[in-house]
Formats: structure tokens, sequence, C-alpha cells
């Protein structure tokens, strides 16, 4: 699989940070896996074999990086969450934690503390660790993990299908808190799509409105932009994230002649993220070289039919 991610990074021309996941049981305390489990699951050799096979696979990609990521605090005995650490001191590492109300009941019965607070006191979280979801903290961890300098990997459209939970965005940021979005699932991939989601669920849940704007007049589309930008570089642990010297020079173009950018450059991110979407985007340059022009992929044909063949073959 760690293979086939990368060929397929390597067609699209999708900066890669390839991130190994080890899932060793089906609950807290070392449970046994489920049968629908099984088929995660994996030991410590083997692990660490799969990692660095990986390292192997991503060299011919071009600003490629492997961190790991091991699942999270049910998946992972805290024994084994160090000893995976341990042995690989450098790199992005990802972990789930605090998704569903159960997950933080469950950690407390097993381990005495909500998820996020035991990783905070208990592995040196830092600005090298991205926790996934975080959904459910108490007023104290959002505090610790914004002066923690870790990032919080948010997935608000996956979060709003499942119904976990709402995100506290508003207080997270307050106290200089870093933020990325991402999918965990494949019900919609789109960045703009989920800092909508992001910035209305926090309006429906306050109950007021330009929650993640940083000041009172703000755009809250480049406030919310910028925020995932520089949150997702360094989650991804990668030279991205700004157009200036000695950054990758990774961009998207908007097309200002797009009739939802109508109102000028002073509002374009805002029409970005809460009306237009993807549709006015231009040209997407990755690494210097240009993917997508006048909003078409250059290999968006044969990647198209190739989906769907696959899709047809899934489902017969």
């Amino acid at each position: 699989m760690a293979a086939r991610i990368a060929a397929a990074a390597r067609e699209t021309g999708i900066g890669l940070t390839l991130l190994p996941t080890l899932y060793m049981h089906g609950g807290f305390g070392g449970a046994a896996p489920n049968e629908g489990q099984k088929r995660f699951l994996n030991d410590p050799d083997r692990y660490a074999a799969l990692v660095a096979r990986s390292r192997e696979i991503v060299k011919a990609l071009p600003g490629a990086r492997v961190g790991i990521a091991p699942h999270s605090l049910r998946a992972v005995t805290p024994e084994m969450l160090a000893e995976v650490v341990a042995a690989n001191p450098e790199g992005p590492l990802h972990i789930h934690a605090a998704e569903q109300v159960k997950e933080v009941e469950d950690c407390i019965a097993a381990l005495g503390r909500p998820p996020v607070a035991w990783l905070l006191e208990n592995v040196g979280v830092n600005e090298r660790w991205c926790l996934i979801h975080a959904t459910h903290m108490t007023p104290d961890e959002t505090r610790t993990l914004a002066a923690s300098g870790a990032v919080a990997g948010l997935c608000p459209l996956t979060e709003a299908s499942l119904g976990d939970g709402i995100f506290d965005g508003a207080r997270f940021i307050e106290h200089g808190g870093r933020f990325g979005v991402g999918t965990d699932s494949n019900i919609q991939i789109g960045a703009a799509a989920e800092l909508r989601q992001l910035e209305y669920t926090q309006r429906l849940r306050d109950r007021t409105r330009n929650v993640l704007s940083q000041r009172e007049g703000d755009s809250t589309g480049l406030g919310l932009y910028t925020g995932a930008l520089a949150g997702g570089a360094q989650a991804l642990g990668r030279n991205i994230g700004a157009i200036e010297p000695g950054r990758r020079a990774d961009f998207v173009v908007l097309d200002a002649d797009h009739p939802d950018l109508a109102g000028g450059p002073q509002t374009w991110l805002d029409a970005y993220v809460f009306v237009a979407g993807s549709a006015p985007i231009q040209t997407v340059t990755v690494g210097g070289e240009t993917l997508v022009q006048d909003g078409w992929h250059m290999r968006r044909d044969a990647i198209t039919a190739r989906y769907r063949k696959t899709v047809a073959r899934l489902t017969a």
C-alpha cells in the first residue's frame, strides 16, 4: 500500500508525507481485535520494517517525508508507544486522540486520564506531534495542547458525518493553538469545505459569527486559510505553506474573472472558503511544476477513466 500511495503521489504530483500506521490491539489495555480490525494489525518488528521500507520507497519523490502514526492509545499500549517514538526520533508523528466521548471514557477507565491529558503528561508532546481530532478536550487540555506547540489535525467534515462532536476552535486559537485540516474519510475531499465546516460548527455551538477571525473586522477566510497553511505545513514536516524564498514552490492561483470573486482581492479568500470552493481554481503548481491549468489536471482524463473502471469492478 505504501508503494501504491507513493506511485499515486508521483502520477498526480501531490506532495507526500507518508505516515505508516501502527495498529496492534482492538482496544485499551491490549484488548484482542474483532474480525474487522484484524486486517489492520501489525507487530513491532514488522512495523519497523514497514517504516524502513517506506523511507526507501519515497526517495525518488521530491520533498517527500516519512513519519510515524501510532494509531491511538486504544490501538497501541503506552509501553509500545514509548518504544516506537524512541525508535523514530525524527519526522512527523501523528496520533488519533479524543475523537469520540466513548474513547475518552474508556481511556479514563484504562489509564486514569483522558487521552489528550495522558499524552501531554507522559510522552513529551511538542511541535513534532499532530493530534488528530482532539475533539473532546477539557479547558485545561485545550490550553495545554495549544501551549505545547503541537498541531491539532482537524477533520471537520468527517467529524460531522460521523456525529463525533465539535472541536473547540475558538478557545484553542485564543490560546495560540496551531491547526491543520484534512480528511479521515472519503465523503468529500476539499480544503475550502473543511475550513467552512470548521467555522460554521463554531458559530452553531457558540451562537455567534466570524468566530475564527483573529480580530474584529478581519477576513475570516484569510484567518482560516493562513492558519491551516501554517499548521498543515508543520504537521507534514515539509517546507511549504508560504510563498517566500527558500520555500518549495507550491501554490494555487485563483481565476480573478470568476464571478464569485467579483468583490475584489480583499474578499477572495472569504469567497473561496464560504462560496466558491474549488470552482475558481485556475492553476496549481507543485514544486515549481504546473499540474493544473485552466482548472484541469494534466492527467485527469486517464486518471478518471481508471477510477471509473476500478469502482465498477469493486461494485460489480
